[in-house]
C-alpha cells in the first residue's frame, strides 16, 4: 500500500474555474506590452485603470513590477479620490502578498478593498473579495475560516438583483464550491467534500461547462470515494475521467493525474504489475514533457511501489531518478523545465491561480524528504553503510529545511488569525453601532405614534427610558470589553513578541522559539476566549498573566524579574472572577515603572482571600507614578493611559450590577525621606466559588 500516495494526491484544485482564454481564469488579464504602449497618453481614472490592469497581468511573473504598478495606481486614485481604482489597487496588493505567502498583509489589503466595494455596491467584486479572503485562510491553514468565508462568497454570488437575475454566474458559484470541497478534504472530512463535488458535477453537466473542469471534478470525486474506502466507486470515477477525449494538453495532463490514482487503486488491490506499468507510463510522459515536479512525484510513488514489493534494486533506481530531478528542480528554482508549463493543469490548479511560494517550497521539500528517507532505508537494508550514511545526512538536512519552513508557516498562521480576528472585531463593533442607531430611530418613531393619548404617551415614554437605560448600560459594558480587548491585543506588543520569536528561529534556537511560540499562542487564545466570557477561573487568569509576563521579559531582556504568590487557602480552579482586570496594572508596572529604572526591577503579584473576595496586589519597585508622569509628559504630552482608564470605567459598570463591589486602591510607595520606592495596586474582587 503506497501510504504517501494518498497524502499527496488529495491536494488538487482550490482554484478550479471556467475557461482557458487567459492565464488565470479567475483574474482577467491583459497583454502588458499593449497596456504599456497606451499608458503614456492616459490621465485621470483611465490611467489608474491601466496601471491596475498592468499590476494584475504581471505581478505573478514579476512581483517587483506588479507592486510598482499597484502603488502607482493607489497613489493616483488617492489623489483623484477615485474609490473604485483604490479598491482594485488594494485587491492587486492582496493577490501579490498572498502569492508571497504574507497572509496577514494579504488580508489587510483584501479587507480594505472589500470595505470600498461594499460602499460602492459592487456586488460582483464583493463576492470575489470574500473568496479571496477564504483562499488566504486556506493557504494559512485556517480551514474553518476558509469554509466560513467560502460559504459567504457563494451566498453573495447567488443573491438576486431587483431584476431577478443572480448577482454572479453559475461558473463562479461552482468555483467557490470546488474550494470548499478541497478544504473539507484537508480537514479530514471527505464525506462533506464528496457531497459538494457530486452536486457540482450535476450543475456542470446541466450548464455545459468546459470538459477540463468536468474532468477535474470527476477524478476528485473518485479521490473522495477512495479516501472513504469505497474502492468500486473510486475506480468507476477514475476510469470515467480517463474516457474524456484528448482535446488539449490540459485534459491529457489531468488524465495522467487520474491514472496515478488508478495505479494506487490497483496496487492496493494486489495488482502491482498493473500499477507499475501505469506509473512507468505516467513518469515517462511527465519527464518527456518537462513537468519536473510531477516527474519527481510519480517517480517517488513508483519507487514506493517497488519498495512495498521488496524489489530494492528497482526501488533504488527509481528514487535515484527522483533525486536527479529534485536537484534539477532546485537548481532551476522551478517546478517546470519550461516556463509555459506553469499554466498547464498538470496538478489541477495552474491555469486558475498561482500556488503561494511558501506552499510550493513545503511540497518540494516534503517530496525530497520522502525520497531521501527511502534511499536511506534501502541502503540500510542492504548493509551499504557509506550510502546509508550519505542519505541519512541528506534526510536530516531536508527535514531541517522542512521544519524551518513549517515553523515559519506557524508564525504566519498566528499573525493571520490575529489580523482576521482584529478586522472582524471592528466589523462587529460597527454592526453593533449601526444596530443601536437603528434601535434608537425605531424608539423615536414609537414615541411619535404614541402622542394620541396622554396615558399611552406617559407609559410609552417610561418604557422607552427604562429600556434605553438598560441598552446604554449593556452597550457601555460591551464597548468597554471591546476597548479593553483591543488594548490587551496591543499591536506593538504582539509584533514585538513575534519578532523576538522569529529571531530565535533565525538564530536556530528551536527550544526557545518553541517555548515562547507556545506561550504566545496560549496568551492570544486566552485573551480571545476571555474577551467573550463574563467570568473565567482564577487559574486561567493566572496563566494569562504568567504568559504575558514571560513574553514581556523577552521584549525587555534582563529588565525585571517577577513572582506570583497564591494564598494557601485559595483553590484557583474553583474560583471565578471577571477576566482581564489584572493585566492593565501589570502593564503599567512594566511600561511606566520598571522601564525607566537604570537597574533591574522586580514585580510582585499576590492573590489572597479576604471575606469572600480575591485580593489582587501588583507591586513594583519602579520610579513611581509622579516620575513616570514627568517622563511621559516630556515624551508625549497627548498620551493617555487607555487600558487603566478603561478598566476603571469597567469596574464602575460591574459595580452597578453587583451587591458586593470591586474595590480599587493605588498606593505610591515611599521611603522615610519621601523618595519613591514604587507603586502598589490593590484590587478586591468578589469571587464565586
Amino acid at each position: 500500500m503506497m501510504k504517501k500516495t494518498v497524502l499527496f494526491i488529495l491536494v488538487p484544485t482550490l482554484f478550479a474555474c471556467t475557461g482557458f482564454s487567459q492565464k488565470f481564469a479567475c483574474l482577467e488579464t491583459w497583454d502588458p506590452d499593449s497596456l504599456l504602449s497606451v499608458l503614456p497618453n492616459q490621465y485621470g481614472e483611465e490611467r489608474v485603470n491601466t496601471l491596475n490592469r498592468l499590476a494584475t497581468s504581471v505581478h505573478f511573473e514579476d512581483t517587483a513590477s506588479g507592486r510598482k504598478y499597484a502603488d502607482q495606481a493607489m497613489e493616483l486614485a488617492d489623489q483623484l479620490n477615485y474609490e473604485a481604482g483604490k479598491a482594485d489597487a488594494f485587491r492587486n496588493k492582496g493577490h501579490l502578498y498572498q502569492y508571497l505567502s504574507n497572509y496577514p498583509k494579504a488580508l489587510q489589503n483584501y479587507y480594505e478593498a472589500l470595505s470600498i466595494a461594499e460602499r460602492l455596491d459592487q456586488k460582483h467584486t464583493v463576492y470575489w473579495l470574500v473568496y479571496d479572503i477564504a483562499s488566504t485562510h486556506f493557504y494559512a491553514g485556517n480551514y474553518e475560516k476558509a469554509v466560513e468565508y467560502g460559504n459567504v462568497a457563494i451566498e453573495k454570488c447567488n443573491e438576486r438583483l431587483p431584476e431577478g437575475q443572480m448577482v454572479g454566474s453559475v461558473a463562479d458559484s461552482v468555483h467557490f464550491g470546488f474550494g470548499i470541497s478541497q478544504t473539507f478534504v484537508l480537514m479530514g472530512r471527505p464525506k462533506e467534500s464528496l457531497k459538494y463535488r457530486l452536486q457540482l458535477l450535476g450543475v456542470m453537466s446541466k450548464n455545459n461547462f468546459p470538459e477540463i473542469e468536468k474532468l477535474i471534478n470527476t477524478w476528485t470525486i473518485g479521490a473522495d470515494y477512495y479516501g472513504l474506502g469505497v474502492a468500486d466507486s473510486a475506480k468507476f470515477y477514475f476510469q470515467k475521467a480517463l474516457s474524456f477525449p484528448d482535446n488539449n494538453i490540459n485534459i491529457i495532463a489531468q488524465k495522467y493525474r487520474a491514472l496515478i490514482f488508478l495505479a494506487d487503486y490497483f496496487h492496493s488491490a494486489g495488482e502491482s504489475d498493473t500499477a507499475v506499468s501505469i506509473l512507468k507510463k505516467c513518469f515517462a510522459w511527465y519527464e518527456n514533457n518537462g513537468f519536473i515536479s510531477m516527474a519527481i512525484y510519480t517517480s517517488n510513488i513508483l519507487g514506493e511501489c517497488y519498495y512495498d514489493l521488496n524489489d530494492l534494486k528497482n526501488a533504488e533506481m527509481q528514487f535515484l531518478e527522483s533525486e536527479e530531478r529534485f536537484e534539477e528542480m532546485l537548481s532551476r528554482k522551478s517546478w517546470y523545465r519550461y516556463d509555459s508549463l506553469k499554466y498547464v493543469a498538470s496538478w489541477g490548479y495552474e491555469p486558475f491561480g498561482p500556488m503561494p511560494l511558501q506552499s510550493m517550497k513545503e511540497m518540494t521539500w516534503d517530496w525530497g524528504e520522502w525520497m531521501y528517507y527511502r534511499l536511506y532505508k534501502i541502503y540500510q537494508k542492504q548493509n551499504r553503510t557509506n550510502e546509508a550514511l550519505k542519505y541519512h545526512i541528506a534526510l536530516s538536512r531536508a527535514g531541517d529545511t522542512l521544519q524551518f519552513l513549517k515553523r515559519n508557516r506557524d508564525l504566519i498562521e498566528l499573525q493571520t488569525k490575529y489580523e482576521s480576528e482584529r478586522k472582524e472585531g471592528q466589523i462587529i463593533a460597527l454592526s453593533q453601532d449601526n444596530a443601536f442607531k437603528e434601535l434608537k430611530l425605531r424608539q423615536s418613531r414609537g414615541f411619535l405614534f404614541g402622542l394620541g393619548g396622554l396615558v399611552v404617551t406617559v407609559l410609552l415614554f417610561a418604557w422607552l427610558i427604562l429600556r434605553q437605560n438598560k441598552l446604554r448600560n449593556e452597550q457601555q459594558n460591551l464597548l468597554l470589553q471591546q476597548k479593553l480587548f483591543r488594548s490587551q491585543m496591543n499591536p506593538h506588543f504582539i509584533f514585538n513578541s513575534l519578532t523576538s520569536i522569529q529571531n530565535y528561529i533565525l538564530e536556530e534556537n528551536p527550544d526557545k522559539a518553541s517555548k515562547y511560540l507556545s506561550r504566545f499562542s496560549k496568551l492570544v487564545r486566552n485573551i480571545l476566549d476571555s474577551s467573550s466570557e463574563e467570568y473565567v477561573t482564577l487559574k486561567e487568569e493566572i496563566q494569562t498573566i504568567e504568559n504575558y509576563l514571560e513574553l514581556q521579559k523577552i521584549r525587555f531582556q534582563d529588565k525585571f524579574d517577577y513572582s506570583i504568590e497564591v494564598g494557601e487557602n485559595i483553590h484557583p480552579e474553583n474560583i471565578v472572577i471577571p477576566p482581564m482586570l489584572a493585566q492593565p496594572f501589570i502593564e503599567n508596572s512594566i511600561e511606566h515603572g520598571i522601564k525607566h529604572r537604570y537597574t533591574k526591577g522586580d514585580i510582585f503579584i499576590r492573590f489572597t482571600l479576604k471575606n469572600g473576595s480575591i485580593v489582587f496586589e501588583v507591586e513594583d519597585n519602579g520610579v513611581g507614578r509622579e516620575k513616570a508622569k514627568e517622563i511621559l509628559y516630556k515624551q508625549n504630552k497627548e498620551h493617555k493611559s487607555l487600558a487603566t482608564d478603561i478598566t476603571v470605567e469597567r469596574i464602575k459598570v460591574l459595580n452597578k450590577k453587583w451587591r458586593n463591589k470591586i474595590l480599587l486602591h493605588i498606593q505610591d510607595l515611599k521611603d522615610s525621606a519621601d523618595q519613591p520606592l514604587g507603586t502598589r495596586v490593590r484590587l478586591e474582587i468578589p469571587c464565586f466559588a
